[in-house]
């Protein structure tokens, strides 16, 4: 076996399944629509997924325990709150749909774990321009530092098209190796 067939059949495998993609696909609609029933007074501007799921680049539960599903939740927040008190209503909030599910914090998220994936859900704020910002873990002068969730997709799409759609599975099989091979560094 050649080294380039070798690499063509390990990133072939590293694809979500039908099923695990129907799975998570479910549990986004599902999310959505409780995050719309729990808010459901203007409370948010928006919520929707990033990350490498989006990107076509999540890695399946079976080769990634850790593989998750990137969820950004943009409160209006009119009184300014800092960002405890934001990561304090997304844990209310999956307290009441998610009582049997493990919830807890890893800064600047809250995680739901789920049978099938993990959701970190990202608390936002959005200013007068559509600009975005999370809970800023390092930086000492603010608390919030602006973020551009989907800003990297198109750059990606692009760049895979122009190299012959092999960078998604060089992505997938670099985030293996890396999980795999070098514990997540």
């Amino acid at each position: 076996m050649s080294v380039n067939s070798y690499l063509s059949t390990l990133s072939s495998e590293l694809v979500l399944s039908s099923t695990e993609n129907t799975n998570i696909n479910t549990s986004i609609t599902t999310l959505s629509q409780r995050l719309n029933w729990y808010f459901n007074n203007g409370e948010l501007h928006k919520h929707f997924q990033f990350g490498s799921n989006t990107r076509g680049t999540i890695l399946p539960r079976s080769v990634d325990s850790k593989s998750d599903v990137d969820y950004m939740v943009v409160f209006k927040n009119p009184n300014g709150y800092k960002p405890e008190t934001l990561l304090n209503y997304l844990k209310n909030f999956m307290h009441k749909y998610y009582s049997k599910s493990e919830i807890y914090r890893d800064s600047p998220t809250m995680v739901l774990e789920l049978n099938h994936i993990k959701f970190e859900l990202v608390p936002a704020v959005q200013d007068d321009w559509g600009n975005l910002s999370i809970p800023s873990k390092t930086n000492l002068l603010s608390d919030w530092m602006s973020t551009d969730p989907t800003g990297f997709n198109q750059k990606l799409i692009t760049a895979n098209v122009n190299n012959n759609y092999r960078l998604k599975p060089t992505i997938r099989l670099m985030k293996y190796w890396n999980t795999n091979k070098l514990g997540h560094y």
